[in-house]
C-alpha cells in the first residue's frame, strides 16, 4: 500500500469511527429507552454507510475504527465492560449484515432512489437490525420482550434515515445535493418550515400536532426530493427524541400518566411512518427528475442531429389546423424560432410554381392515408430560395379518422445543386465527347463520313446482311479529270469542287444510306437492305444530280463523276466487295466517264 493510499485508509478510517462516536454519544445523551436504548441510533446507519462508501481495501480498518467506536460509546455510557462488549459485538454484526445485503446497491450513483432499491434497502434495515437485536437479547439476557423490539426499531430507524442521508450527498443523483445547492436559498427555507413545525409539535403538550411534521416532510421531499426527504426525517427524529428527553410534545398526550416507554415505541413508529411516506415518493421524484433529465437530454441530442444534418420536424393538428415547427424548421425558413405559423403562412413559404404540388401531395396522403415525400423550393424571409425534401405520415385516432400529420423537414439545397452542377457538368462531358466523336469520324474538308466511318459502317451493315440474309450495295464515286481542275484552276478550287460534290451526293441519297470520302476525289457511297435495281437508281440520281451543279462562279462548266456499283452477293468479306465496285468503276471511266457501271 503507498503512502498516499494509507494516508487516505487511516483518515477515511479515523473519521467514520469518530463520526459514529459522536452521534452515538448524543443519541444515548438525549434520548433513552427502555434498558438504556436510544430512541433513533444514527450511529448504525453511518457504520452501513461508511462500508459501503470506502474502497475494498479500507473495509477492514472501517470495521476496526468503528468497532473501537461503539465499545467507546457503550462502555461510557454504561461503565460495564461486559455489557458494552455485547452491544458492540450487536452493532458490529449489524452493520455488516446491512452492508453484506446492500453492497451492489451503491454501485449505481441514483441506485437508493429506484423503487425495488428502497424495498431492498429497507429489508436490509429490518433483518440487520433484527438480527443485532437477537444478538443484544442473547447477549445481555433480557430475552425478546420489550427490549428486544426497542433495539430492533431503533437501530432499523437509524440505519433507514442515516444510510439514504449520507449516500445521497456521497453520490448525488437526481435530487441530491446538487440539485439543493443550486436552489440554497429555498433549500433553507423548507428545512426552517419543518423545524419549525416539529417544534411547534415537539415543544408543547396542548394540542395533538403529529399530523404536520408528516405534511412538512411531504412538502420537502416534494421541492427538494431524497435530500429534503432524509433531511426532515432527521430534523424531526433529533427534535422529538429531545421532547421525549424533557417529556414534553404531542407524543406526551397519549396517556394520562407519563409512559417513556410507550413513548418512545410510539414516536419509533411515527418515524417509520414518515419514512415510508417519504421515500417512495422521494424515489418517484427522482424518476422524475431522471425522465425529466433524459428527455432534455434527447431533446438537444435531437436539437443538435437536426442542426447537423439540416432536418427537422413538424407535426400537423388537423381539428385546429395548428402546426408545430421545430427550430430547425425556423432556420431552414429564415426565421427566428417563435410562434409557430399558421398552416397558410407556411404554405406561402413554397414557391408559388410548387405550392400546388404540396397542396395535392398532403391531399392525396389524406385520402390515402399512406406516406408521402416530396421536394420542392421555398422561399425563406430573406429572398433566399432553397430546397427541401419532405415526407411524413398520418397520425390516426382511436376510430380510425386521421389526426394529424407528422413529417421531417431537411434542407437538400447542396444535395440539388451538386446534382444539377453533375448534370450539367456530364452534359458537357457528353457534348464534348459527341463532338470528339464527330471530329474523329468525320473528313475535316467535306464535313461528311471520312475513312474510318464509312468502312466501319459498311462493316456492320456486311454483318447484318450475313445474319438477316438481307440485300446490300456499295457504290465508288470518282471524279471526272479531277487532275486538270488542280492543275488549271488549283488545289483551292479543287477542294471546292471536293466539297460541293460531297455535299450534293449526302444530299441525293436516302436518309439510310451513308457517303463517306475514302480518299482524293474517291467517294463511297454505302446502301443499306438496298437490291442492284435500287440501288442503280440511286446512284444515278447522284451522277445526274452532280452533273447539274451550277459552277459559275469557279468559272468551272461542268463537273462529272464515274460511279462503280456492287451488289452484296455470297459470303464475300468487304475487300472483295469494294474490289468489285472499283472495277465497275474502271469500267465507266475506260467508256468515257460521266458513267454509271455496275458487276454482274
Amino acid at each position: 500500500m503507498g503512502s498516499s493510499n494509507l494516508r487516505r485508509t487511516i483518515l477515511v478510517a479515523v473519521l467514520a469511527g469518530l463520526f459514529y462516536f459522536v452521534l452515538a454519544a448524543i443519541a444515548l445523551q438525549l434520548t433513552r429507552g427502555a434498558d438504556g436504548i436510544a430512541t433513533v441510533w444514527p450511529a448504525s446507519g453511518v457504520a452501513v454507510a461508511a462500508l459501503l462508501l470506502a474502497q475494498p481495501g479500507e473495509r477492514r480498518w472501517v470495521l476496526l475504527s468503528l468497532t473501537a467506536a461503539s465499545f467507546l460509546a457503550n462502555f461510557t455510557w454504561s461503565g460495564l465492560p461486559l455489557l458494552a462488549l455485547g452491544q458492540t459485538a450487536a452493532n458490529v454484526i449489524e452493520a455488516l449484515v446491512a452492508f453484506w445485503i446492500m453492497r451492489d446497491i451503491e454501485r449505481r450513483n441514483d441506485s437508493f432512489f429506484h423503487i425495488a432499491a428502497i424495498l431492498r434497502f429497507c429489508f436490509a434495515a429490518i433483518l440487520a437490525a433484527s438480527v443485532s437485536a437477537a444478538i443484544a437479547a442473547l447477549l445481555i439476557g433480557n430475552g425478546f420482550g420489550h427490549m428486544f423490539v426497542s433495539w430492533l426499531t431503533t437501530a432499523a430507524l437509524g440505519i433507514m434515515i442515516v444510510v439514504p442521508l449520507i449516500m445521497n450527498f456521497a453520490h448525488p443523483g437526481p435530487g441530491g445535493p446538487t440539485k439543493t445547492s443550486s436552489h440554497a436559498g429555498s433549500t433553507a427555507v423548507v428545512l426552517v418550515l419543518v423545524t419549525f413545525l416539529a417544534a411547534a409539535v415537539f415543544t408543547q403538550s396542548s394540542y395533538p400536532l403529529l399530523f404536520l411534521p408528516l405534511l412538512g416532510v411531504l412538502f420537502a421531499t416534494y421541492f427538494l426530493g431524497a435530500t429534503g426527504a432524509t433531511c426532515s426525517i432527521l430534523i424531526i427524529a433529533a427534535i422529538g427524541s429531545v421532547a421525549i428527553w424533557q417529556g414534553r410534545g404531542s407524543i406526551s398526550l397519549l396517556s394520562a400518566h407519563r409512559d417513556t416507554e410507550l413513548e418512545v415505541l410510539f414516536f419509533q413508529f411515527y418515524l417509520f411512518t414518515l419514512l415510508v411516506s417519504a421515500l417512495p415518493l422521494a424515489a418517484l421524484m427522482a424518476m422524475r427528475d431522471r425522465s425529466f433529465a433524459e428527455v432534455e437530454r434527447g431533446k438537444r441530442w435531437l436539437e443538435m442531429s437536426e442542426g447537423i444534418a439540416k432536418v427537422g420536424h413538424w407535426r400537423l393538428e388537423l381539428a385546429e389546423q395548428r402546426l408545430f415547427w421545430s427550430g430547425e424548421v425556423f432556420r431552414i425558413h429564415g426565421l427566428e424560432a417563435s410562434t409557430h405559423p399558421a398552416l397558410d403562412t407556411a404554405m406561402n413559404f413554397y414557391h408559388p410554381e410548387d405550392r400546388s404540388l404540396v397542396q395535392d401531395k398532403l391531399a392525396q396522403s389524406l385520402e390515402s392515408l399512406e406516406p408521402l415525400d416530396f421536394e420542392a423550393r421555398i422561399v425563406r424571409s430573406d429572398g433566399e430560395i432553397r430546397y427541401v425534401y419532405s415526407c411524413s405520415e398520418v397520425e390516426l385516432r382511436e376510430d380510425g379518422k386521421p389526426g394529424a400529420i407528422f413529417g421531417i423537414f431537411q434542407d437538400v439545397t447542396n444535395r440539388v445543386l451538386a446534382a444539377m452542377e453533375l448534370a450539367s457538368a456530364r452534359a458537357r462531358a457528353e457534348a464534348r465527347a459527341d463532338e470528339a466523336i464527330h471530329l474523329a469520324e468525320t473528313d475535316s474538308l467535306t464535313e461528311i463520313a471520312n475513312r474510318r466511318k464509312v468502312l466501319s459502317f459498311l462493316d456492320t451493315e456486311i454483318a447484318k446482311a450475313a445474319v438477316l440474309g438481307g440485300p446490300l450495295s456499295i457504290a465508288v464515286l470518282d471524279i471526272d479529270r479531277f487532275k486538270q481542275i488542280n492543275d488549271r484552276f488549283g488545289h483551292a478550287v479543287g477542294d471546292q469542287v471536293i466539297r460541293r460534290v460531297a455535299q450534293v451526293c449526302a444530299l441525293a441519297i436516302r436518309g439510310s444510306d451513308l457517303v463517306g470520302r475514302i480518299g482524293g476525289e474517291e467517294f463511297l457511297i454505302v446502301l443499306p437492305a438496298t437490291d442492284a435495281e435500287m440501288a442503280f437508281a440511286v446512284a444515278e440520281r447522284v451522277r445526274r444530280t452532280v452533273e447539274a451543279i451550277d459552277w459559275e462562279p469557279l468559272d468551272l462548266q461542268k463537273v462529272t463523276v464515274s460511279i462503280g456499283l456492287s451488289p452484296l452477293k455470297g459470303n464475300i468479306d468487304r475487300e472483295e466487295l469494294m474490289g468489285r465496285a472499283d472495277r465497275a468503276l474502271y469500267q465507266a471511266k475506260d467508256e468515257g466517264r460521266n458513267l454509271l457501271r455496275q458487276t454482274g
